[in-house]
């Protein structure tokens, strides 16, 4: 219940209260907001509907097997955040990156947020995301949670090649990805101590200041049912955070080790650039960019790097 509270952004007594009303009394919006917290199919969510007030859910409707799912009324879905949030609607959409040869087109996914009403911000941050699809490193931008908000081809392409996960998958919660999915180790060389205990760091910060965010306590209490990670984070950050200084809650600067899916590149380094203007920095995102060392052709191997290259950029 408390799980399914937080994911619902409500209290567990609120929870208890929608539990307790008779299944004919539930709105189409109490159960439309239950079948996204539970991240349920379209199929699934129809059954619920079918066996609650049997009738057929507005949030899905009567679509052909197979066919395209258009954007729920009650907005996206974020599996690793609320279904209502309780603080403004996050301002940021992304726009859609030009195909590449090596995957598909870019689709909507569920976790897309949507736009602000201030059609300056909206202008904004389109030509924001237009320009993290130009970079050829790997962009993204996330915010408090690391629910991300935008990520660019060469971040997609990074991590193309995982499997799914519910929960953690790189392009809708980055922390929970480097935490919690299987084959992050895969693309993350050294993940427990180049990756985990950094965030594991960043995510203690980040409750200092957000101690009642229930995304972030989600993520804490996912921690403490795995008794190795629990014993991580409890005993073995502290003294790793000791010897590594204050700079260990910081990612910027950070050189860490990847393991690229693309053979030119392969086992590499990358260092981790915060690049937040003001502007986003104000409305709680960060982005950062996944810096691929030079010494290895980011793009194809005729690219030239010297000293123009480095006017240039």
């Amino acid at each position: 219940m408390e799980d399914v509270a937080a994911r619902l952004d409500i209290s567990t007594g609120a929870y208890g209260n929608w539990e307790r009303t008779p299944a004919q009394d539930w709105t189409d919006e109490t159960l439309c907001a239950l079948v996204k917290a539970l991240e349920m199919s379209d199929q699934q969510g129809g059954w619920l509907f079918r066996l609650a007030v049997d009738r057929d859910p507005p949030c899905t409707g009567d679509r052909p097997v197979g066919a395209t799912a258009p954007a729920s009324p009650l907005g996206p879905a974020r599996p690793s955040g609320p279904a209502f949030p309780s603080g403004p609607a996050r301002p940021f959409a992304p726009v859609p990156a030009p195909a590449l040869p090596a995957l598909p087109a870019r689709a909507a996914k569920p976790s897309d947020p949507a736009l602000p009403a201030d059609p300056e911000m909206q202008a904004y941050l389109r030509d924001y995301a237009s320009m993290m699809d130009s970079v050829p490193m790997p962009s993204v931008l996330f915010d408090q949670r690391w629910d991300v908000a935008h990520a660019n081809r060469a971040f997609e392409a990074l991590f193309h090649r995982v499997g799914p996960h519910p929960t953690a998958m790189p392009d809708q919660n980055f922390l929970r990805f480097v935490l919690f999915h299987p084959d992050a180790g895969t693309v993350l060389a050294d993940r427990e101590t180049s990756w985990c205990l950094p965030l594991l760091a960043q995510l203690d910060a980040a409750l200092e200041c957000y101690p009642e965010d229930g995304v972030l306590q989600a993520i804490r209490e996912d921690i403490s049912e795995d008794p190795i990670m629990d014993v991580a984070y409890r005993c073995g950050l502290p003294h790793w955070m000791r010897a590594m200084g204050a700079a260990a809650v910081h990612h910027d600067g950070a050189v860490r080790p990847l393991n690229h899916p693309d053979p030119r590149w392969g086992r590499t380094d990358c260092r981790i650039v915060d690049e937040t203007p003001g502007t986003l920095q104000e409305g709680g995102f960060t982005r950062v960019t996944l810096v691929l060392r030079e010494g290895r052709p980011a793009i194809s191997p005729d690219v030239r790097r010297g000293k123009s290259h480095l006017r240039a950029v």
